[in-house]
C-alpha cells in the first residue's frame, strides 16, 4: 500500500477579526496615539496650571495696585463709603472669596465674603491654588512719615479656581480622544486598502496551490503592487514554487539512485559486521591471554614481596641494647628499592638504611643483592666502623654487578647510611653516601651529613675512605635515619618538596615523645603535605634511642 507524498493541505477558514492585521493595526496607531496624546495632555496641563497661576496672581496684584491709594485714602480718613467702593470693586474678581479693609486700630471699614464653591477633589483643590491668596497689604498715609494707616486683606477662592482648571482638563481631553479615535479610522482603513486587502487575495491564491505540482499554478500579481514590497513578495513566492517544482523533479531522480546505494550500503555492512565479528574473536583471546600474563606477573611480584620482607631484620633483634626502634618502610610498589639492616655484634648494634637505584621489580632486585653482600660484610670483613663497611659495600656491589670494567651491562647503585652503636662506651659512630643522620640532644635538632658521594655506580668519584662521625651519647639522645623518600614527596600550597628542614621541623615538635607516636605523627604530616598528590619514591624511616640506664643517675 502506497501512501501519497502529498497529502491534500488542511482547510484553514477566515482569520478572526480580532487576529487580523487591521485590528493589531488600529489596536497598535490607538495606543500609540494615546500614549503621544497622554504625554502630550500632561505637558498641556503643567503648562496651563502654571499658566493660570500666573494669570490669577499677576491679576490680583494689578488689582491691589490698582485700589491701593483709595484704600489707603479710605482708612486715613476712616472713611465707611469709600472703604465700601473700593471693597466692592474688587469684588467684581469671580474668584475674590473674602475681601477685608480695616483702620490701624483694627476696625472693619468694609468687608465682602462669598460662600466657596464646592470643588470635587477639595484636598487637591487646596494642594494647587490654596497659596495663590496675596499676603496682607499694609496700606500707608501719603507724606514723607508714611505712618501705616490700616490693612487690606484679599483671600481667593481655590475651588473656583480649581473647577476652571478642571474644566479646561476635561475640554482638552474630550478633544484629544475624539481626535485620536478620527486618527485611527484613518490609518485603518489606508492600511486595509493598501495592505491588508492586497495579502487576502495572494493567500487565497496560494491555498489553492498543488503541493504535487506547486510549479504549475503561479500566483497573480495584485494590480498596482509590482515595484513594492506584495509584488517583491509574490515574485519571491513564485520563484520558490518554481525552485521546489525542479526540487522535487531531482528528489525522484535521486530516491532512485539513494535505493541503489542502500541496497550496496547493505551488502557492505554485512561483509564489514562479519569482519568486525572475526576480529572481535581475536581481541577477546588476546585480552585473555594479557589478563592470564598480568596475573601470572601479579602473582610474582606479590610472591617477591614476601622474599624481600623475609630479608628485612626483626627490630626485636636489638632488645638490650636500645630503649626503643621503630621502623617505617614503604614502598612505592608492591615491592621496593629501599631497605634497611639493623642487628647485634656482641655488645654493639648495627643500623643502616640504603636506598637502592629505582623502585618496583629493579629495585628489589638491588636490595636482594645490597642484603648478600652487607650481610658477608657484616660477618667476614668487620663491624665496628661505619666508614670501612661503606667503602668494601662501594667496592663489592660494583664487583657483583660488572660495573668495575669499562663493558659493563649496567650503572647501578644505592646510598646509604650506617651507624654503630656502642652502649658501654656510651658512643655512636655514623658515616654516609648521600644520606643524613638527624639526631635530638639536649633539647635541639640537628643533622650529620654524609659524604657526597654514591655507592657502586660507576661513575662514582673514588674517595680514600668514607668520613667516621664519633657522636657521644646524651640521656636524651634520639637518632633518625631515613631515605630520600621522606623528603622529596611534593605538596603544599605552592607543591614544593618537604625537604629536611621540615622535615627536622617536624620531629623536634614530637621528639619528647614515644618514638611510635613519633612515627605516626611524621607520616600524618607527611600525608597532609602531600594532599591529593602521589607518592614519588619508596620511603624509608628507622628512629631509635638508646638506653637511658647506661648514664648515671643524676644526684
Amino acid at each position: 500500500m502506497t501512501t501519497d507524498p502529498f497529502p491534500p493541505l488542511p482547510s484553514r477558514g477566515p482569520v478572526a477579526p480580532w487576529r487580523g492585521l487591521s485590528f493589531k493595526q488600529a489596536v497598535a496607531t490607538l495606543v500609540i496615539a494615546l500614549g503621544l496624546g497622554a504625554i502630550g495632555g500632561a505637558w498641556d496641563l503643567v503648562s496651563d496650571y502654571h499658566r493660570l497661576r500666573a494669570e490669577v496672581a499677576d491679576g490680583t496684584a494689578a488689582n491691589l495696585a490698582l485700589v491701593r491709594g483709595l484704600a489707603a485714602e479710605a482708612a486715613y480718613l476712616l472713611n465707611a463709603d469709600l472703604a465700601r467702593e473700593v471693597v466692592a470693586g474688587l469684588a467684581h474678581d469671580p474668584l475674590a472669596a473674602e475681601i477685608r479693609l480695616t483702620d490701624n486700630f483694627g476696625g472693619v471699614l468694609a468687608e465682602v465674603t462669598r460662600p466657596a464653591d464646592k470643588a470635587a477633589l477639595p484636598e487637591l483643590a487646596n494642594r494647587l491654588f490654596g497659596d495663590l491668596s496675596p499676603a496682607p497689604l499694609g496700606l500707608h498715609a501719603a507724606g514723607p512719615a508714611g505712618a501705616e494707616v490700616g490693612r487690606l486683606d484679599l483671600r481667593l477662592d481655590p475651588g473656583r479656581l480649581f473647577n476652571r482648571y478642571l474644566d479646561h482638563v476635561v475640554a482638552n481631553t474630550v478633544a484629544g480622544i475624539a481626535n485620536t479615535v478620527v486618527l485611527c479610522l484613518l490609518v485603518v482603513t489606508v492600511f486595509y486598502i493598501l495592505i491588508t486587502k492586497p495579502l487576502l487575495r495572494i493567500i487565497a491564491a496560494l491555498s489553492r496551490v498543488d503541493p504535487a505540482r506547486p510549479g504549475a499554478t503561479p500566483i497573480p500579481l495584485p494590480p498596482r503592487h509590482r515595484d513594492d514590497e506584495l509584488g517583491r513578495l509574490v515574485t519571491t513566492a513564485n520563484d520558490l514554487l518554481a525552485a521546489s517544482q525542479r526540487d522535487l523533479d531531482g528528489r525522484d531522480a535521486a530516491e532512485a539512485e539513494l535505493a541503489a546505494l542502500a541496497r550496496d550500503l547493505e551488502r557492505r555492512v554485512a561483509e564489514r559486521t562479519a569482519e568486525l565479528e572475526r576480529e572481535k574473536q581475536g581481541v577477546e583471546l588476546a585480552n585473555t591471554q594479557l589478563e592470564k600474563a598480568n596475573r601470572f606477573i601479579s602473582d610474582g611480584i606479590r610472591y617477591a614481596s614476601r622474599i624481600q620482607t623475609a630479608l628485612l631484620p626483626d627490630s626485636a633483634a636489638l632488645e638490650g641494647l636500645v630503649e626503643e626502634i621503630v621502623i617505617g618502610w614503604r614502598p612505592f610498589d608492591i615491592v621496593g628499592g629501599d631497605y634497611y639492616w639493623i642487628g647485634r655484634f656482641g655488645d654493639k648494634a648495627v643500623i643502616a638504611v640504603m636506598d637502592c637505584t629505582g623502585h618496583g621489580v629493579p629495585g628489589a632486585f638491588m636490595t636482594a643483592v645490597v642484603s648478600s653482600i652487607l650481610a658477608r660484610i657484616l660477618h667476614h670483613h668487620g663491624h665496628d666502623d661505619p666508614a670501612t663497611i661503606l667503602g668494601l659495600l662501594d667496592v663489592l656491589v660494583r664487583t657483583a654487578l660488572r660495573q668495575d670494567r669499562g663493558d659493563g651491562p649496567a650503572d647501578d647503585g644505592l646510598d646509604a647510611a650506617i651507624c654503630v652503636l656502642d652502649p658501654d662506651r656510651r658512643r655512636l659512630s655514623f658515616a654516609g653516601a648521600n644520606l643524613p643522620l638527624t639526631l635530638w640532644e639536649n633539647g635541639e635538632i640537628r643533622s650529620v651529613r654524609g659524604d657526597r658521594r654514591s655507592l657502586g655506580y660507576r661513575e662514582s668519584r673514588p674517595l680514600p675512605s668514607f668520613t667516621t662521625h664519633e657522636i657521644d651519647l646524651q640521656p636524651d639522645s634520639v637518632f633518625y635515619l631515613y631515605t630520600d623518600g621522606v623528603t622529596d614527596q611534593i605538596g603544599g600550597p605552592h607543591r614544593l618538596l618537604f625537604g629536611r628542614h621540615r622535615l627536622q621541623q617536624a620531629l623536634a615538635r614530637c621528639a619528647t615523645l614515644p618514638l611510635e607516636r613519633q612515627k605516626d605523627e611524621l607520616l600524618a604530616t607527611l600525608d597532609q603535605w602531600r594532599g591529593d598528590q602521589p607518592r614519588r619514591d619508596d620511603m624509608t624511616f628507622v628512629a631509635f634511642r638508646p638506653r637511658r640506664d647506661d648514664f648515671p643517675a643524676e644526684a
